[in-house]
C-alpha cells in the first residue's frame, strides 16, 4: 500500500528526500547512454546506473514494495538537487525519440495578443468578430527524430518531422522557453511546441505508464510556442476584419457627415427663418410704433418727475376748499382711505383726494346698503367725470389691449406692457386702473364696502357706510364733479 504522498514541487527538491536514511529519490537512472526506470534494471547496486544530474552511483530500491514507489537513490548522499529534474527531462526526450508518436495541441491564439476569433471595435464602439481559426489537436506520427541538435542560434530539446513538416519540441521541467528563443523560432517560422512537466504529481515519474502518458499524450500540458501557419491564418482573418471595420468606419463617417450636413442645413434654415421673423417683427413694430409716434414723443415730457410734482401741487391747491368740505362729512376711516392715494392717482386731471371723495359719494354714500357696483363701473365713471390726459390714456390703452389679446391667446401675462414700446416707455406710462383698484381696496379696509367673489370686481355697499348719517349729502349738495 502506498504511503500518503507529500506535497510535490519541482522547485523545492528537499521535499523528495526519504524520511529515513539520507538518499535523494531519483525516478530515473542513467546507464549506457539511456535513461532507465527502476523496474527496468537489476536490484540495488547491481543496477549499474548513475545519477543523471551528478553522475554519482545509484541504487535501485523498492522494486517489489507495496508501500513505496520504485525509485533510485544515491549510494552516498551528495546533496544532489538536479538528479530528479534532469532525469525527467532526459526520459521525456528518450520516450519521444523511441515511441515516435506525440499528441499535438490545438492552437487557440492568445487571449491578449491574438484572441481567437479576432475582434475590433468600429467608430461607434460596436465589437465585430472575424473568422475563428480552427486548428484542432491531433496525434502525429513522427519521423527523423533527433535529440538536442543545434539549429545555429538555438538548440531545441527534440527535432522531428510529421506530416506538416519540421516540428521542434521543448520539454519544460523547471524553466519555460525563454523569450529570446521564442523570438528566434518565430522569426524563422519554425513550428515549436512545449510540453510542460513542471506541474506533474510527485509520484508520476515513478510510474512508467503514467509518465509516458504525461509526456506523449496528455492534452492539457502542451501548448504552441510557434505555429506559423495558424498565425498566418489568424493574421489573414484579422486583416479581413480590419478591412471590414475600416469600410464600416467610412460608412459611419459618411453617415455622420450626412447627419451633420442635415443638422447644419436645418440650423441655417432656422437662422434664416428667425432672421426673417425678426425682420418681419421689426417691420410690424415699426408700423405699430408709427401709430403712437406722436404720443410717444410726448411721453417723456408728460411724465417728467418735476412736472408730475408741480401738477400734483397745483391740483391740491385748486381743490383744497372742496376737499376740506367733503372730508368733514365722512367717517374718520373713510377720510383716511380717501386722503391717501396711489402714485399714479394724479392722471385723472384732478386732485387725487378730491376724485376719491367724489367717487365714494357717488357709489357708496348715495346708495343704500347692499347696493352692488363693479370696479369697471368706477373706472368708467372716473374717466368720464374728470379731464384725464388723453395722450397718456391712449398709450395705456395700447398696453391694456395688448395684454388682453395675449391672455385670449392663452399667454399668462400680468405685466401691463406692450412689446412695441421700449422697456423705459412701458415703465413711464401710468396705469389708469391701478389707482382705482387701490382705492377700492382702501374703502374695503375702512368698512365702507366689501368685495364679492363673483363676478370679478363686484362690490357691495356695507351697512352703515359711515357714522354721520346724511351729513355727507348736505355737503354734496353744494359741490359738483368737475
Amino acid at each position: 500500500m502506498d504511503t500518503i504522498p507529500e506535497p510535490f514541487s519541482l522547485r523545492n527538491p528537499s521535499c523528495h528526500r526519504s524520511p529515513g536514511r539520507g538518499g535523494f529519490r531519483v525516478p530515473f537512472g542513467l546507464k549506457d547512454g539511456r535513461v532507465w526506470a527502476p523496474g527496468e534494471v537489476a536490484k540495488g547496486k547491481a543496477c549499474g546506473c548513475v545519477c543523471p544530474g551528478c553522475a554519482a552511483p545509484l541504487t535501485a530500491k523498492a522494486q517489489e514494495s507495496r508501500r513505496k514507489r520504485p525509485h533510485f537513490a544515491h549510494l552516498i548522499d551528495s546533496g544532489c538537487a538536479t538528479g530528479r529534474e534532469t532525469g525527467i527531462h532526459l526520459r521525456a526526450k528518450q520516450l519521444i525519440a523511441e515511441r515516435m508518436i506525440l499528441a499535438i495541441p490545438a492552437w487557440d491564439g492568445d487571449l491578449i495578443d491574438m484572441p481567437n476569433p479576432p475582434f475590433a471595435r468600429d467608430a461607434e464602439g460596436r465589437i465585430h468578430r472575424g473568422r475563428a481559426i480552427e486548428w484542432p489537436a491531433t496525434r502525429a506520427r513522427l519521423r527523423d527524430v533527433v535529440v538536442e541538435k543545434s539549429l545555429g542560434a538555438y538548440q531545441p530539446d527534440v527535432r522531428a518531422r510529421d506530416d506538416a513538416g519540421d516540428l521542434l519540441i521543448e520539454i519544460r521541467v523547471t524553466h519555460a522557453v525563454d523569450d529570446s528563443k521564442v523570438r528566434r523560432v518565430q522569426a524563422d517560422r519554425q513550428r515549436m511546441i512545449e510540453i510542460d512537466l513542471s506541474g506533474i504529481d510527485r509520484n508520476t515519474p515513478h510510474d512508467p505508464i503514467a509518465f509516458e502518458h504525461a509526456v506523449l499524450f496528455e492534452p492539457v500540458n502542451r501548448t504552441w510556442i510557434s505555429c506559423p501557419d495558424a498565425v498566418a491564418d489568424w493574421a489573414a482573418s484579422k486583416l479581413a476584419l480590419d478591412n471590414f471595420v475600416a469600410a464600416r468606419n467610412r460608412e459611419i463617417a459618411e453617415q455622420r457627415d450626412r447627419r451633420a450636413k442635415i443638422v447644419h442645413s436645418r440650423h441655417q434654415r432656422r437662422l434664416e427663418h428667425n432672421t426673417d421673423k425678426e425682420r418681419r417683427k421689426a417691420h410690424v413694430r415699426e408700423v405699430k410704433r408709427a401709430i403712437h409716434a406722436e404720443d410717444l414723443a410726448q411721453l417723456g415730457e408728460l411724465t417728467r418727475a418735476d412736472r408730475v410734482e408741480q401738477i400734483r401741487h397745483a391740483y391740491q391747491l385748486g381743490a383744497a376748499a372742496r376737499v376740506d368740505a367733503l372730508a368733514a362729512s365722512v367717517s374718520p376711516a373713510v377720510r383716511a382711505a380717501c386722503t391717501r392715494a396711489h402714485r399714479d392717482a394724479w392722471i385723472y386731471g384732478v386732485d387725487p383726494v378730491l376724485w376719491q371723495l367724489l367717487t365714494y359719494d357717488h357709489f357708496v354714500a348715495r346708495q343704500r346698503p347692499g347696493y352692488h357696483f363693479n370696479q369697471k363701473d368706477v373706472a368708467s365713471w372716473v374717466l368720464r367725470s374728470f379731464q384725464h390726459d388723453q395722450v397718456l390714456y391712449r398709450l395705456f390703452k395700447a398696453q391694456y389691449v395688448h395684454r388682453a389679446e395675449a391672455i385670449r391667446a392663452g399667454i399668462r401675462k400680468r405685466r401691463m406692457d406692450y412689446w412695441v414700446f421700449t422697456d423705459e416707455e412701458n415703465q413711464r406710462i401710468p396705469n389708469f386702473y391701478a389707482p382705482i383698484n387701490d382705492f377700492i381696496g382702501r374703502l374695503e379696509g375702512a368698512g365702507a364696502i366689501r368685495r364679492l367673489w363673483y363676478p370679478v370686481g363686484e362690490c357691495e355697499v356695507a351697512s352703515p357706510p359711515h357714522p354721520n348719517g346724511n351729513s355727507f349729502n348736505s355737503a354734496r349738495a353744494s359741490l359738483q364733479v368737475g
